[in-house]
């Protein structure tokens, strides 16, 4: 098949999950012809309205026809919690399944730009910091192996003569509205709401490269309209801990205790991107949204829901794990 048009479709996997579902929502409002693939196989936290053409379905069970004119793929559909991955580790395996079918797909099809997501997981325990792209891969859950078997199979087909232009864009720690409560700050925010408690596993100093979600839809916007790297990180550059964290929701609620947890199999010490080759190919952003503004939207944005859902919310996701 001919490669389509520059002014084809948009096809988003995992379109209606947090990520995948604020960035339909930026490129519809900005006037894109954007078609969401999910299987709400998790239900989202914001429904998928306002995001475009919707298709319910597994990423498995994309065939041609669902390609036809489509220009550019963000492929963001994803089993996401690491907790879980230990739990269910073969499930994980779809991770890897889908994007190898999608890929030849795209192939087949003509498709002309791929974007697949993958993450900071990948790096495991970086011996430099901030990590660069070149740092070896080196996972320590299910999770982030999988995300390893997507990223040598992206690889493959970087190489491979006919294929689309297909780049890689491993995620820091994405948060903001929208966002399930299997995720750290996300977390903390429904815990205090719904029981005024922060519930910290370990001891706390774990470090994270925090984003705003818009921050990384803008980015992700445009990567579209250049040339694709090979791999590029996501992330801000710094990182905080847990406890910087939970300081900043007890200003918000000084009551609030902490409640201790054990700490997770394999935890990561401190994730922090190297954004040169980030800076290199988007060029200088706008200022992204600090942390402390971030988790006070956020918050604001799970006090919006109710008790009721929050409560629920926690319910689920502690059944879930």
């Amino acid at each position: 098949m001919q490669r389509t048009s520059s002014k084809g479709r948009i096809l988003i996997t995992g379109g209606a999950g947090f990520i995948g579902g604020h960035l339909a929502r930026a490129l519809a409002a900005s006037g894109e012809d954007v078609t969401v693939l999910d299987d709400l196989r998790v239900p989202p936290m914001i429904p998928p309205e306002g995001t475009g053409k919707f298709l319910e379905k597994p990423v498995l069970e994309l065939d041609e026809r669902d390609l036809l004119d489509v220009r550019l793929v963000y492929h963001l559909a994803s089993h996401k919690s690491v907790p879980r991955s230990f739990k269910q580790p073969l499930a994980y395996l779809d991770n890897l399944d889908s994007g190898r079918h999608l890929l030849a797909l795209c192939t087949s099809t003509g498709v002309g730009k791929v974007v697949v997501g993958s993450t900071c997981e990948v790096y495991g325990q970086a011996d430099v910091l901030p990590t660069p792209e070149t740092s070896p891969l080196s996972p320590r859950s299910p999770y982030a192996a999988s995300k390893v078997g997507l990223e040598m199979v992206t690889g493959a087909h970087q190489r491979a003569c006919g294929a689309p232009e297909v780049g890689i864009v491993r995620f820091f720690n994405v948060y903001g509205p929208g966002e399930r409560p299997d995720a750290l700050i996300p977390r903390l925010c429904a815990n205090l709401l719904a029981r005024n408690e922060l519930p910290v596993e370990g001891d706390g100093e774990q470090r994270r490269d925090f984003t705003y979600i818009p921050d990384v839809v803008d980015k992700l916007v445009a990567l579209a309209g250049r040339p694709l790297p090979r791999v590029v990180n996501f992330g801000s550059g710094h990182s905080f801990s847990v406890n910087d964290v939970v300081r900043i929701l007890q200003s918000a609620s000084p009551g609030a205790g902490i409640a201790e947890r054990r700490p997770r199999p394999n935890e990561i010490a401190e994730f922090r991107a190297n954004t040169a080759l980030q800076t290199r190919h988007l060029g200088a952003r706008p200022l992204g949204t600090g942390l402390e503004e971030g988790i006070r939207l956020t918050l604001a944005w799970w006090q919006s829901r109710g008790p009721d859902d929050v409560l629920q919310r926690i319910f689920q996701e502690e059944g879930a794990d």
